[in-house]
């Protein structure tokens, strides 16, 4: 599980009572009366911005009451936000009409096709990068169409095509980041690193739905689809707002007809722990929620009420990352990634140039073996510096 940084958030339950009346108030109930308990519109924002759910919180403060002051600092937002929000519209249509007439299949995923998938509009879910999927055996196209219209790797990043690092990264990678003059894009070749963690690419496209966004119609996961990899995404039991885009996906009639996997129903019990889930969900799957450890559920209450820095990007990490991917492994090759990514995972080729694994292996594990000599030089000297104290 993702780890916030331990300073307490005391607004954060004020904000998530308030994010589950505004659900509810979406979907058609009248929005429960939610207590501020005196804290100032500033903490709450600064918790609702932490939370990525200023846009739900705005689109309902009539239903929800929210203060003068509350609503002004949300307007703020979303007037600032509003010119991110149409460069992410322009370029998601501009990356998926290329790759397009690249003849690169490609689904948009989470972001503004997320949006639109479950709340009809684009800009629900506020600001962010364009999210791209392609098959594995379309990558190298997929990358010369993005770079041939601007977009470059992301700073550190040096793997091309023909080079070692690329034939690592896209064997035990799952996406990369293309920086643009507008939004930034991720390119995915897998939804999860582990690559059974989810049907292939093509049974993806064949289940996809058309989103219309901005003026072009655009394919996106199938509702069942979205709700299993965002359910087990492993940002699912940190963020409001992806909590809410779980319930929201729950609303779809059948969604949730076909088997979860035990990291879908713990993602799910902390939805319905935290934001709640909405009316109609079968009993069957309240009874699988029902048999979550209460001290996961706990967990995850703790870990909300811990501050999650705003630049906070869900990534993990070390043993963090391990436990994720032994949680989302169902088959052997999902083991043979999960023990390659302890010993050499896809990011350790990021700084590597060599063309072959012979030179590139060495320099990789070298890098890796420096870093962690470093990592244990800063544990060890503040408690040197304290033993020289005493």
């Amino acid at each position: 599980m993702t780890v916030p940084s331990g300073r307490p958030d005391p607004a954060r339950a004020v904000v998530t009572a308030l994010v589950r009346a505004a659900l509810a108030a979406e979907e058609g109930a009248a929005a429960p009366g939610v207590s501020l308990d005196g804290y100032a519109a500033r903490a709450l924002f600064a918790t609702a911005q932490r939370h990525r759910v200023q846009e739900l919180l705005r689109t309902h403060a009539d239903a929800l009451g929210l203060p003068a002051e509350l609503v002004g600092l949300l307007d703020r937002w979303r007037l600032l936000a509003r010119q991110r929000v149409l460069l992410q519209t322009l370029d998601t249509v501009r990356a998926w009409e290329l790759l397009d007439a690249a003849g690169v299949d490609a689904l948009v995923f989470k972001g503004q096709a997320l949006a639109v998938q479950t709340t009809g509009r684009a800009d629900a879910r506020g600001p962010g990068d364009v999210d791209l999927l392609v098959a594995p055996d379309q990558l190298v196209a997929a990358h010369r169409a993005l770079t041939g219209a601007g977009w470059r790797l992301r700073d550190g990043v040096r793997v091309e095509p023909g080079t070692w690092s690329w034939r690592h990264v896209s064997r035990w990678g799952n996406a990369l980041t293309y920086r643009g003059e507008g939004a930034d894009v991720d390119l995915h070749w897998r939804l999860e690193i582990t690559p059974d963690a989810h049907p292939p690419f093509r049974e993806l496209l064949a289940r996809a739905e058309p989103v219309v966004i901005g003026d072009a119609k655009v394919p996106t996961l199938g509702r069942y689809d979205a709700l299993r990899h965002l359910a087990a995404h492993r940002e699912g039991w940190v963020w409001l707002r992806t909590l809410a885009d779980l319930r929201r996906l729950c609303r779809e009639p059948g969604v949730l007809d076909g088997p979860l996997r035990p990291a879908a129903v713990r993602s799910l019990a902390a939805a319905r722990t935290t934001v709640g889930l909405p009316q109609g969900v079968p009993a069957s799957v309240h009874a699988q929620l029902d048999r979550t450890p209460p001290a996961f559920l706990a967990q995850v209450l703790r870990n909300h009420a811990a501050e999650v820095p705003s630049g906070f990007g869900g990534g993990v990490g070390g043993a963090i990352g391990f436990r994720h991917r032994l949680a989302t492994s169902s088959s052997p090759a999902d083991l043979q990634h999960t023990a390659v990514a302890l010993v050499l995972p896809a990011h350790a080729a990021y700084p590597v140039r060599s063309r072959t694994a012979w030179t590139g292996v060495p320099q990789a594990l070298a890098l890796r073996l420096s870093a962690a000599l470093r990592a244990v030089r800063r544990l060890l000297l503040p408690r040197r510096a304290a033993g020289r104290a005493a």
